[in-house]
């Protein structure tokens, strides 16, 4: 990782996401965001009885691990993901700023309505859930499995961005050259919110 860039994107959290997350990589410009790849992340998959249990507390134990390598390092950690969704190409992307998520509304890449991206912001668990209300131009409250310090942290914005992909569990060019743009739109408002 080079001292040079403010901005980290995490790729394979979940190993099976990992093929997805570097073939984006190689589309981005490396002087301009660092790169931490997990080549041996947690299963995404999670089964039986106590499968929630065990993948709750998988999923802060690595969020905690990966907070304590990047502390103190960067003004913005994107933590790329990935799913299925077979009409095409859209993504979720997902923060607790609120003045974070205006301004990705108003990115192009963004705001036009066919582009198929929902912003979403994350609440803490004990706050009241409704999923059906939205706050400023997020689509909807979620929750979420990763520790607060993470995606609370003051000196870091944490984005989660989970691209939905039609045709195979990596993508095609046009699926990481979509969650290209929209990283760029994710470091566009970091810069602009850190200005303001």
């Amino acid at each position: 990782m080079s001292a040079a860039s403010d901005t980290l994107l995490v790729t394979g959290i979940h190993r099976e996401e990992l093929p997805f997350g570097d073939n984006v990589a190689t589309l981005l410009k490396t002087d301009a965001i660092d790169i931490m790849r997990i080549p041996k992340g947690i299963s995404n998959r999670h089964v039986g009885t106590d499968g929630g249990f065990y993948f709750s507390t998988q999923h802060r134990e690595i969020y905690l691990q990966l907070r304590q390598q990047t502390k103190g390092r960067y003004r913005l950690l994107i933590d790329l993901h990935c799913g299925a969704n077979d009409a095409g190409h859209c993504a979720d992307i997902f923060c607790h700023d609120t003045a974070f998520l205006d301004c990705l509304a108003a990115q192009p890449e963004i705001a036009e309505a066919e582009s198929g991206v929902r912003l979403i912001k994350i609440v803490a668990s004990n706050q009241p859930f409704d999923p059906d209300s939205p706050d400023g131009n997020s689509v909807a409250d979620a929750q979420t499995w990763i520790p607060s310090e993470v995606w609370r942290d003051a000196e870091c914005t944490y984005v989660g961005l989970e691209v939905y992909l039609p045709d195979s569990a990596e993508g095609v060019e046009a699926d990481w050259r979509f969650s290209r743009r929209l990283i760029e739109a994710i470091r566009a408002c970091n810069d602009a919110t850190m200005e303001a």
